[in-house]
């Protein structure tokens, strides 16, 4: 009872307290009733006594929930199967069942080319395993079991292998012609350092048991709908990828290591899908100035990222409101900036990136419907964005369709244009009467390999020409000038972020005008957000734009961009 009093919320220890004054009067009323004979004393103090233990006991229950709870389901049995169906399923190379999230098979997991990097993944299914750790502990709907697991951590292996890798190129050239070794420019040649990489690995995984790695972990258990399930664990299923994050860049990247020198193969960074954030940005990388020039040496010394593409930026453009702002490494560069376009006063944010896994959305708590929400500043940080916008602030309407992480948690349509981000980070539309049915959504989903999908509109741009919408349409007020929102997409990678606010005379704009500013960057695809004082950029987890009132207002989500490089490769 202790314990359920110091996890009252100030709400029930008010009700508490109030109680305890309550009873004191009746206390005191009883006492002098009794006193004049109106009463017995014993009986109208049990009375008061037992009534006031009745209405605690209800403040208790309703703090602590379930306070008796006997499931029928044991947790052990529950962890057991959950525990089994990973490890045989990882074994075997198959999708598993039930509430399991193990995402595809190792090999199509890893990106499987070759044998080499089959040998790689056969050897990492030979080393797992697993031991429970004492007995589960259960707690109400809560409990929580510790394992062991062992596995090949194959994160040591690319240094390992590269010294191999010289040692049979030496014996290679000693055995072999020159120019069986050796292109025209006196570099090796491809299938000779691909022989040598393959011959590594095999003496590297003739010792494997050397490579292996065992951690501890705690997988925990919710009691619902009458049955244990297992909360995902992203240490579990790292282990079973070897103790990686991101296998399907392993293959690749191992390689460049191991031949680093040798051989220039680029590596290639990606975001797991099902990461709740980003790997943090270098906070040293970002910068500000007003040298006009500058930001246009800065896109020069990211060609790889821009490729000789448009920009959105114009150094001869009506700048306004201070500096610019950037960052830039090897995944992403991110330029924002304020300006009088036609008029009205907008900031800009261009964002190139090097893998569609780096745009992103975040929900509060992340999880559908909560009741939770925070300033889009506060969710930039929880997720680690370089540099983020609001959303479509599903949370504060019913309508529209809401898909997350490839799940459709609302339809309602209504008459509205839905805006759909796929795999390949393109912005695709969906119109009036196009998805009728919750069938049509997820067919959709499953062909266009939609993400998630934002519900507010209307599409501004499409295939490069203004898109011109129901001058009633539901949300948005667009005939009125408000602060507005929007996102565009010119090419692979490329992206817009505009955000409309009032200031150097501009009182907000129609959607309408709106449309036109996105036509004239250059969007060939672009489509309105939650305006008013929804409507924000976020750099660096602060403000960028000039917010309505000055003020953030409380959100349910946001869209953002991120670096996919890791914390260790990003000094």
């Amino acid at each position: 009872m202790i314990r359920c009093i110091k996890q009252m919320y100030y709400l029930h220890l008010l009700l508490t307290f109030g109680l305890l004054l309550a009873v004191m009067i009746m206390l005191f009323s009883t006492i002098r009733r009794a006193l004049r004979r109106q009463i017995e004393f014993f009986w109208g103090t049990l009375g008061v006594l037992c009534t006031a233990l009745v209405l605690f006991f209800c403040i208790i229950a309703s703090a602590a929930g379930t306070i008796v709870f006997l499931p029928a389901d044991p947790p052990k049995e529950a962890t057991v199967r959950y525990v089994e169906a990973c490890f045989d399923e990882a074994r075997k190379d198959g999708a598993v069942s039930g509430n399991v999230v193990f995402p595809t098979e190792l090999k199509e997991a890893f990106r499987v080319e070759n044998d080499t990097d089959a040998l790689l993944v056969d050897a990492l299914q030979d080393s797992l395993s697993y031991r429970l750790l004492g007995d589960i502990r259960v707690q109400g709907r809560n409990a929580g079991q510790d394992m062991e697991v062992r596995y090949l951590d194959l994160k040591k292996l690319p240094l390992k292998i590269r010294p191999l890798v010289e040692q049979h190129l030496a014996g290679m050239a000693e055995e072999k012609r020159r120019e069986e070794i050796y292109d025209a420019h006196k570099a090796y040649r491809a299938e000779v350092l691909e022989e040598a990489y393959a011959l590594a690995v095999g003496d590297i995984l003739r010792q494997a048991e050397q490579y292996y790695t065992t951690e501890q972990l705690t997988l925990r258990l919710t009691y619902e709908n009458g049955c244990w399930n297992v909360q995902q664990n992203e240490g579990l299923m790292a282990a079973l990828y070897g103790g990686l994050v991101s296998p399907e860049t392993y293959a690749n990247n191992a390689r460049s290591e191991a031949l680093s020198g040798l051989a220039y193969i680029p590596k290639h960074f990606m975001i797991p899908e099902e990461a709740l954030a980003a790997p943090p940005p270098n906070a040293a990388k970002y910068g500000a100035t007003r040298d006009v020039g500058e930001i246009s040496a800065l896109y020069e010394a990211h060609a790889e990222l821009t490729e000789g593409r448009s920009l959105f930026w114009d150094e001869n453009a009506d700048f306004r409101g201070g500096d610019f702002r950037y960052y830039a490494d090897d995944t992403i560069l991110a330029v924002a900036w304020k300006e009088l376009v036609n008029g009205k006063y907008c900031a800009f944010a261009e964002v190139f990136i090097a893998d569609p896994s780096q745009f992103r959305r975040k929900i509060a708590a992340d999880t559908f419907g909560s009741g939770i929400q925070k300033t889009a500043s506060q969710l930039s940080a929880e997720c680690n964005a370089v540099i983020a916008m609001n959303g479509d602030y599903y949370k504060y309407r019913t309508e529209g369709v809401m898909v997350y992480q490839r799940h459709p948690y609302r339809f309602r349509p209504y008459r509205l244009e839905l805006c759909h981000v796929n795999a390949a980070g393109d912005l695709l539309f969906t119109y009036a009467g196009e998805l009728e049915t919750e069938e049509a959504l997820e067919q959709y989903i499953r062909e266009q390999d939609i993400l998630f999908t934002l519900s507010f509109g209307p599409v501004l741009v499409a295939n490069g020409e203004i898109h011109q919408s129901d001058v009633n349409y539901l949300l948005g007020q667009v005939n009125q000038n408000y602060s507005r929102s929007a996102i565009g997409q010119c090419g692979r990678g490329h992206y817009l972020l505009m955000n409309l606010n009032y200031g150097y005379g501009s009182n907000g704009s129609t959607v309408s005008e709106e449309a036109q500013i996105m036509y004239r960057k250059g969007c060939e695809n672009a489509y309105a957000l939650d305006g008013g004082q929804t409507a924000e950029i976020i750099v660096q987890n602060r403000v960028f734009n000039a917010i309505d009132y000055g003020n953030e207002r409380m959100v349910s989500d946001i869209i953002y961009f991120a670096t996919a490089l890791p914390e260790e490769e990003n000094q």
